[in-house]
């Protein structure tokens, strides 16, 4: 019976089925079970202790008109015990999710550093199994103790969360919530392994970080529905919209698109996980996918700026919808920094695609049928401008939409040409980062992300540090990778003037990257009758 199990768990899962056998051993299940036995024993004995009922205070005590503690007829404090078990409630739920993210975070991108440096990692690579089954296997497997260990924890959970009043559909929702998170996070640290060599540390440092505030909300809806006579109308999240859909109007509504959220973009991890895992050279995405992910994450945006329960008059006079352009804005230049960095091949891709392309840039079929536009526009291995060129054209069009919607007319013009002016920066700073992947040291990566963050933080900087504030100084604010915040202020000359001159600085880098790409593609013989040394394969 056992064997027909196991064997069933293999077929489905082999990568599974080795971890289990690596994990479950007597000696590390006794310590699991022990230790998460003890620690439910402890919580409670120590919120027991803090009941304090030989003495004549608690903090869990009912109280009277004077707010001392009640006491019964033969002297004893009269214990809240709904308070008792929701402080209880309160305290697991931050325990154990925690201890199942950071934990499971920790053990999981430990086990691929071992089997990275002990060169297994490759030999699972070779394996039949699907990247998507091994990683699922690595995942569900290699923290099997842990979710043992938390397993036992979940009835004196729910127990306390019965006691405490919490509603059971809340306590399930709960439950699916943290599942689909856990899911969100574990993807999202074995990307980050695959891209930071698996360190384990600062990949569980992280997870808290983005974690924690997801934590506080969930647990925040469990204190609220637990107290008496709670009205969800006057919770901060009821007026909560997306594309004018109330999804803040009840907590059900509101878990179901954080589910739907945290499905979606535990999807694309997974397709970026998927290329990383069966090719440790190749891009996190190709560049269709990353048309897809960047209309998926505009629209995600733009659902929240459209809400029907504002005041447009009001909208007008406070200018909010500026400050929402301004948010929009900086959350996409850190979105497209990211975007520029999983799509951008390095010098090997790039020298193979130019030597090895068959067809050149003319050819006979028309220009946008041509095999190098649309190599640019889909290929795995060619440069990343255009691509990026493409998905800022798919960012302004939708946002671009959105700012001739607004109901007032003064700052639409500065808004779109706010617009173009940021889609400009993006662009240079696209083809800064393809020019310098290609340099011939092993650190291109490093002098890249160096050089794009000295671009954009430094002239901020600078610029404060001279008293030239952007109301007084936009033209020069303008020259930042945050013009945004100045295009309201500028006046039309200066801003036509810059984007000129960013024209010019993005045809400068095209050609440079175009010489490169002609220079890579030269074959060797050639290259030495020219007496020109001929580009190295790395």
């Amino acid at each position: 019976m056992n064997l027909l199990w196991m064997e069933r768990l293999g077929d489905w899962n082999p990568q599974f089925l080795r971890e289990l056998k690596g994990q479950l051993k007597t000696r590390k299940l006794a310590i699991a079970i022990g230790v998460s036995l003890i620690g439910q024993f402890l919580l409670v004995l120590y919120f027991y202790e803090q009941l304090n009922l030989d003495g004549t205070y608690s903090s869990f005590c009912v109280r009277n008109s004077n707010y001392n503690c009640r006491l019964d007829a033969a002297g004893q404090i009269v214990i809240e015990w709904q308070q008792w078990w929701q402080t209880i409630f309160s305290v697991l739920n931050w325990i154990l999710p925690l201890i199942l993210l950071l934990a499971g975070v920790h053990m999981i991108i430990s086990d691929l550093g071992k089997e990275e440096r002990r060169g297994t990692l490759n030999f699972i690579r070779l394996s039949p199994q699907s990247s998507q089954s091994i990683l699922t296997g690595k995942t569900l497997g290699v923290p099997i103790l842990v979710y043992l260990g938390v397993a036992l924890a979940l009835p004196l959970h729910c127990w306390s969360a019965i006691s405490a009043g919490v509603p059971f559909y809340l306590l399930v929702s709960f439950y699916l919530l943290s599942g689909a998170s856990y899911c969100f996070f574990y993807s999202a640290a074995l990307l980050y392994g695959f891209l930071s060599g698996f360190q384990a540390a600062s990949a569980s440092f992280l997870t808290f970080v983005f974690a924690s505030p997801l934590l506080s909300l969930m647990n925040s809806s469990a204190y609220l529905f637990s107290q008496a006579n709670f009205d969800w109308s006057n919770s901060g999240r009821y007026s909560w919209q997306w594309f004018y859909i109330p999804i803040g109007s009840n907590l059900l509504l509101a878990d179901a698109f954080t589910f739907l959220n945290f499905g979606l973009w535990t999807y694309w991890i997974w397709q970026a996980l998927n290329r990383r895992f069966s090719n440790s050279n190749a891009t996190l995405l190709s560049k269709k996918q990353s048309y897809w992910i960047v209309a998926c994450f505009e629209l995600l945006l733009l659902g929240f700026c459209l809400q029907n329960n504002l005041n447009p008059a009001k909208i007008a006079e406070s200018s909010s919808l500026w400050g929402d352009l301004s948010l929009v804005e900086s959350v996409n230049l850190l979105w497209f920094l990211g975007l520029i960095a999983a799509l951008s091949p390095h010098r090997q891709a790039l020298q193979d695609w130019a030597r090895y392309r068959r067809d050149s840039i003319s050819n006979r079929k028309g220009f946008w049928k041509s095999n190098l536009i649309q190599d640019l526009l889909w290929g795995e291995k060619s440069p990343s401008l255009v691509a990026v060129a493409v998905n800022l054209g798919i960012k302004t069009v939708i946002w671009g939409a959105w700012i001739l919607s607004w109901p007032q007319n003064t700052h639409k013009i500065s808004a779109i040409l706010g617009l173009i002016v940021s889609l400009n920066w993006i662009l240079i700073l696209a083809g800064i980062v393809q020019t310098l992947l290609f340099l011939k040291t092993e650190k291109r990566s490093l002098w890249a992300g160096i050089t794009v963050i000295a671009l954009i933080v430094f002239p901020p900087i600078f610029f404060t540090l001279l008293s030239m504030p952007f109301y007084q100084s936009s033209g020069i604010w303008l020259l930042t990778a945050f013009p945004w915040i100045a295009a309201k202020e500028a006046s039309a000359i200066p801003v036509f003037l810059t984007i000129l001159g960013q024209w010019s600085v993005t045809a400068l880098l095209s050609l440079q990257v175009t010489r490169q790409m002609r220079l890579a593609g030269e074959s060797s013989s050639k290259a030495i009758f020219a007496n020109r040394p001929s580009a190295p394969a790395r």
